[in-house]
């Protein structure tokens, strides 16, 4: 009797091993080695990040470590359901069997998309390498490299979630996946070619525009770098909005929803048209921004007078504001829809700017004296020109005196504050010291 049960016992301890010991070994096993990988990718992902290659970048490597993290985790959670299935009946009865293939899809489906972002970015990491080469020689635009490899992680993108929807549906018994999707194709595909191809000219064009604006931005003296890029902006988004609403009205109508699609591109005009609306005093001074470019009232650099009493000079011309510095050195912002409706003084493209003091003498004092008062008094101011010469006029007789106009004229229109002054300052010394004048005052 004794033999009989030790043989039982050692048949069920070997019937015990391969049911349940070599399972659950294999699953230890393998969770130390995804804990050293794990260990190994914690320690050596930042020198991976420092370190970058032609194929490899900082952001490549991070996803690289998730990824490789995520496939562990998947890994060892299948084998743990696979090693509770093998010990657990109920287990195995109630959640294995049953929902092993869901599972399994589950898991295609994170893996799907895990390797189209890895590829994803693979391509666009030729892209940027590509762009610096470019901007490395001057070269403006986007080289055949670097559109090519765009393209390719669209398309990934495209395949994945094509392959994605057919996993799902996978899940629907009562559908066969591909032949939905030949009837689906077959209604439908003339009209997402389209879309697709119309998709791929606005990309081209947008392209193309971005190119013309580039050459256009170092080509052009008018209008500033900034309202260039404003403008290439400008389009790019028009043709975005284009795109968008084009899309949206075909994918409605592969959903037999077109009054749908149509409702909502209207709607989406109308909130846009309120945008403008509501942004009118921009859009006034875009416009003035855009004149004043066009008619070159001034350039960067002039002295200018901005209405009767504002001297000063242009530093920055863009849409919406002129920036200025006025001669007491302050920088002041002017919206160009201001400036627009004033009127505008160039000194730089005028010959001369010119100043007057008004003065008045006792009537008794001739008008040869005050001449020679006056000539004295010019001749010691520094910066006056002297053609045309400075000029004395007679205005008025006020009670017992005249009063006499001086006009002269300067280059520099920022000095005209300053040469004022000091010819009042000259003619003022001038008759404090003139006995003539004392006299008869």
């Amino acid at each position: 009797m004794e033999p009989a049960q030790e043989t039982f016992v050692a048949a069920s301890s070997g019937d015990w091993l391969t049911s349940y010991g070599w399972p659950i070994l294999l699953l230890f096993t393998l969770c130390v080695v995804f804990l050293y990988i794990w260990s190994y990718l914690n320690k050596n992902l930042e020198r991976m990040k420092a370190k970058e290659g032609r194929y490899m970048d900082a952001d490549l490597a991070t996803y690289l470590g998730r990824m490789a993290k995520a496939a562990m985790i998947i890994t060892v959670l299948f084998l743990l359901g696979f090693v509770l299935s093998q010990t657990w009946g109920d287990f195995n009865d109630l959640l294995w069997e049953p929902y092993l293939t869901i599972f399994i899809q589950l898991a295609i489906i994170f893996m799907v998309v895990l390797f189209a972002g890895l590829i994803a970015r693979i391509l666009r990491n030729f892209s940027k390498r590509s762009r610096l080469r470019s901007a490395g020689k001057g070269v403006q635009g986007s080289s055949a490299m670097e559109f090519t490899s765009l393209l390719l992680s669209y398309i990934v993108y495209i395949g994945a979630a094509v392959l994605v929807l057919v996993v799902l549906l996978t899940f629907v018994s009562d559908i066969d996946a591909m032949e939905a999707l030949s009837a689906f194709w077959e209604e439908n595909g003339t009209k997402l070619e389209a879309l697709v191809i119309f998709l791929v000219a606005v990309y081209l064009v947008i392209r193309l525009i971005n190119a013309i604006f580039e050459d256009f931005k170092f080509r052009t003296k008018k209008f500033n770098p900034q309202v260039v890029d404003l403008f290439n902006s400008m389009v790019r988004y028009v043709f975005y909005l284009i795109a968008f609403m084009v899309t949206v009205f075909i994918l409605f109508s592969v959903m037999n929803l077109e009054e749908v699609g149509m409702i909502l591109i209207v709607t989406i005009l109308v909130f846009i048209s309120l945008g403008i609306s509501l942004s009118y005093s921009t859009v006034k001074n875009i416009v003035a921004g855009l004149a004043i470019m066009n008619t070159e009232v001034f350039d960067l650099g002039d002295k200018v007078r901005l209405g009767s009493d504002l001297v000063c000079e242009i530093v920055e011309k863009n849409l919406t504001f002129t920036k200025v510095r006025t001669e007491d050195g302050e920088t002041v912002s002017i919206p160009n829809s201001e400036i627009i409706s004033e009127r505008v003084l160039n000194y730089k493209r005028s010959l001369a700017h010119g100043i007057s003091v008004a003065f008045e003498v006792p009537i008794e004092v001739s008008h040869g004296e005050v001449e020679g008062m006056v000539k004295r008094a010019v001749n010691a101011v520094e910066g006056l020109m002297k053609e045309p010469s400075p000029e004395l006029f007679a205005m008025d007789i006020v009670g017992p005196k005249i009063r006499y106009e001086v006009n002269a004229y300067v280059l520099d229109a920022m000095r005209a504050k300053k040469a004022r002054s000091d010819l009042l300052l000259s003619i003022q010394d001038a008759l404090a010291t003139d006995d003539k004048v004392r006299l008869k005052s």
